[in-house]
């Protein structure tokens, strides 16, 4: 009795499906660099003598140092993808994370609340963004973001919250943010981008970045 077709045709499949697999992830490129900040502010002591001296007069007041993360959004601008594409933003710390938040026209912001209270967003020049309470660990959605702007985001619960919506055209990605400035786009296809960073409603640095499919090294930014 001849055997079943079946076991004989498995092994071509997947060796397909693990050739379609690997073809993907060659053509998904990294993207690494890092912002130069200015130096630190602020002579920062973590005691409480520290604290003392600097508020008695002792040590020159300062205003903080910046931290990336809350104030400056790296993305991509150019290649092939279709689909409309939104950066995911974070409350923290009782403010927007980043601050200059980046969408491209008719796609969708993310904003999670990850503060221990809950924050009242609106926009006036958005009109799918009415105030609406979003607790601490939710998450909101605003989606059909128009073109336009920089689109002001305020808080109704918090006068001090602000942000600012960049409507971008071919938007392509938005990347990962670390405190010391160092960031990184995961899986981005390789072709001819400019990279640019936001910061509040203005664009404060752009350059031409060509991803090969070895994934791309950027040399330092520096940010004033």
């Amino acid at each position: 009795m001849p055997r079943p077709p079946t076991k004989r045709l498995l092994l071509p499949a997947l060796a397909l499906a693990f050739g379609a697999l690997a073809h993907g992830e060659a053509n998904a490129a990294r993207v690494v660099g890092q912002l130069r900040m200015p130096a630190a502010a602020r002579e920062a002591p973590g005691d409480a003598l520290g604290y003392w001296r600097a508020w008695n007069g002792f040590l020159e007041l300062r205003p903080p140092a910046e931290d990336p993360r809350h104030t400056l959004s790296v993305v991509l601008v150019g290649g092939s993808l279709a689909e409309p594409v939104g950066c995911d933003v974070r409350l923290a710390q009782g403010g927007l994370a980043p601050s200059a938040m980046a969408v491209r026209p008719g796609g969708t912001l993310r904003i999670e609340n990850g503060d221990g209270c809950s924050h009242e967003l609106t926009s006036a020049t958005i009109p799918e963004f009415p105030p609406l309470a979003t607790a601490p660990g939710n998450a909101r959605r605003v989606t059909g973001v128009p073109a336009g702007g920089p689109h002001v985001i305020a808080d109704r619960l918090y006068a001090h919250v602000e942000g600012w919506v960049h409507v971008i055209d071919d938007l392509a990605a938005c990347a990962t943010l670390r405190a010391d400035g160092r960031y990184v786009f995961e899986d981005v296809p390789p072709g001819e981008y400019t990279l640019k960073v936001l910061r509040g409603d203005a664009e404060i640095r752009s350059q031409q970045a060509v991803v090969p499919a070895g994934g791309l090294e950027v040399g330092a930014i520096a940010i004033p």
